[in-house]
This record gives structure tokens, C-alpha cells and sequence, in this order.
């Protein structure tokens, strides 16, 4: 393996960089710092003679790769490739060893009912050296990362995309190249989910959850989504996608894989999209949760983040190019 980012090892150089930073973008120092361990665990991944395996995604993989959201996550969403051509025992043994390759340095906080090490699924959370000891009340906390490895997914198609921090942005527009090349943090390059396919996993996400028993707590919980969804709507590539036969063929192909594969809620096996609250009920369902997007969201993003209205407006659109709602 590639040498690693060495920049917190020079502890009074990454604060001054760290809080250099901070102000530089106007954003909270905590997340800066928590945003440098993203990008560490995502550089020794693309370091691993398993990368051209895996794909990342998710939410974070919409701001870190595609600079598309302004906001924050805590979790590092990895999707196993062709997972299908693998034994039981050789996933289970890739998973293990590219976690223990994107964590080095790193401590696991084992948490009994939610870290898992299963043959199809990997989540753990880890400790990373909190430097500026920073514990302000926000909705990503200072100090941990979520690691998530899944073989459920079908992560196509995807891309290479490059990646860095914003410390290293930070001092590539401040001409100090001497600085990101001697603590080793330059962009790297790695396989990430293509945003019209992660718009498509986060629908399917909210109309599976608001199949469950108590559907607002649900999609409540998956709050981020719909701030997600606004600028993926909003987006010139994914406004061509959603216009073609592709949009409602991906989505149709993804729901029904999701109903075969996940358990939960039970019962929503045997829905159809047209039955889900989303769509029969939509306006009450939001008046809950919208004061859960205003108070999130205002914490996750660094940017000011969009009406609530436009929001809503955005999801019902994006619903609207879906044939089979009826």
C-alpha cells in the first residue's frame, strides 16, 4: 500500500491548516477535521489492491466526488462489485480486509445491536484522533466514523471520480502545492456510484421506509434524502435522465431488486409504488417531518440550505416522471 496523509501527524500544523480552512470556507473547524478522516479512509481504499472492487456511494459520495450537495455525513458508504461471483466465506473475507485497509490508524468503537460483520454486510464505527477536541453540539458528531461495506447493492454504472479534502482545496487555491505534496493529501481517484443511479437508490429508499408501521418516524429518518433529492432534481444530467425510458426502467428494476432483497418494513414485498403515503398522502406526511428537515439539515449543510417548499416541490416532481403512480 501507498503511503497515507501524514498531515495530523505535525499536530500544530494541521490546527493552524484545519482552522485556516475553517475560515477560509466559512464552515465549522469540527467538520473540516471530520472531512479530513473521510478522506483518509477513502485514499488508503483507493490504495487497496481491491479498489477496482468497490464503489462508493451514498450521500457523502454526492459532496465529496460530485460537489453537487453542500452538507456533511458521517458515514463512507462502500459498495461491493459483482458481488454475485463470490462464495459466502470470500465476501465475508474481502469485506473484512478492506475494512481493516480503510481503517489503519483508526480505533473501533464496538457497539453492541449495531456493529455488524456479516459475509453480506459490514458496519462499523471508528474513532479517529480528535485533534482540536471539539465536541459542539451538531448533527455529525466530532470524533467518529461510520464505515458501511454491502454486497446487497448493484452499483452500476459508475465512474472514476477524484477526490480531496478541503484542506487540500484550501491550499491548492492558496498556492501551498508544497504542503499537499510533501503530507501526501493530493486528490486521488476512485470508482464512485454514478448521482443519477444514487437518485434512484434514495427514492426507492423513502417509498420502501414509508411502508413501515409507523411511516413518519421512518421517512423522518431518512430526512437527508429529500435534501439530496432537491439537487439531484435540479441537476442537468439527472433532468435528462429522469425525461427517459431509462429513469423508470432503473427505478422498476431497482424497486423490485430491493423487495427481493430486504425483509423490512414487513409486508412491503407485496406493495406497489402507487399505494406508498408518499404519494397518497404527501402534504401531511411532509407538515411531520418538515420542522425534522429545517432543524438536520440547517446543522449538516454549509451552505444555507433550500426552502422547505422547494424542497417538497422537488421530490413531487421527480415522483411525477414515474409511469406506474396510478
Amino acid at each position: 500500500m501507498e503511503d497515507k496523509m501524514t498531515l495530523h501527524n505535525d499536530k500544530k500544523l494541521f490546527t493552524d491548516v484545519l482552522l485556516a480552512t475553517a475560515e477560509y470556507f466559512s464552515i465549522l473547524p469540527n467538520y473540516i477535521e471530520k472531512d479530513y478522516w473521510i478522506t483518509y479512509s477513502l485514499q488508503l481504499m483507493s490504495q487497496s489492491n481491491e479498489a477496482d472492487r468497490l464503489v462508493f456511494k451514498g450521500g457523502t459520495s454526492l459532496s465529496k466526488a460530485y460537489r453537487l450537495v453542500d452538507r456533511f455525513s458521517e458515514d463512507i458508504d462502500i459498495a461491493v462489485i459483482d458481488s454475485s461471483s463470490f462464495t459466502g466465506n470470500q465476501l465475508k473475507t474481502l469485506i473484512k480486509k478492506v475494512a481493516k485497509e480503510m481503517t489503519v490508524g483508526l480505533q473501533e468503537i464496538p457497539l453492541d445491536g449495531f456493529t455488524s460483520k456479516g459475509s453480506h454486510f459490514y458496519k462499523a464505527v471508528y474513532a479517529y484522533p480528535n485533534i482540536l477536541g471539539q465536541t459542539p453540539k451538531s448533527a455529525v458528531s466530532s470524533g467518529n466514523l461510520l464505515v458501511e461495506i454491502n454486497t446487497f447493492a448493484n452499483p452500476y454504472p459508475f465512474e472514476a471520480k477524484q477526490v480531496k479534502s478541503f484542506i487540500t482545496d484550501f491550499l491548492e487555491r492558496t498556492n501551498n502545492q508544497h504542503l499537499i505534496s510533501q503530507y501526501l493529501i493530493d486528490p486521488f481517484s476512485i470508482n464512485v456510484l454514478d448521482k443519477r443511479r444514487t437518485m434512484i437508490e434514495k427514492l426507492v429508499s423513502l417509498i420502501r421506509f414509508s411502508f413501515s408501521e409507523n411511516p413518519t418516524t421512518a421517512i423522518a429518518s431518512k430526512i437527508r434524502h429529500f435534501y439530496d433529492i432537491y439537487y439531484l432534481f435540479n441537476d442537468m444530467e439527472c433532468q435528462e435522465y429522469l425525461k427517459s425510458d431509462n429513469f423508470n426502467n432503473d427505478f422498476a428494476e431497482l424497486f423490485k431488486h430491493d423487495q427481493k432483497t430486504f425483509k423490512e418494513p414487513g409486508g412491503w414485498q407485496n406493495k406497489t409504488i402507487a399505494t406508498s403515503v408518499l404519494l397518497t398522502d404527501f402534504n401531511s406526511q411532509w407538515n411531520k417531518i418538515k420542522e425534522t428537515y429545517r432543524n438536520e439539515l440547517s446543522q449538516l449543510a454549509f451552505t444555507a440550505i433550500p426552502d422547505e417548499k422547494d424542497v417538497a416541490s422537488a421530490f413531487l416532481d421527480t415522483i411525477n416522471f414515474l409511469h406506474n403512480t396510478k
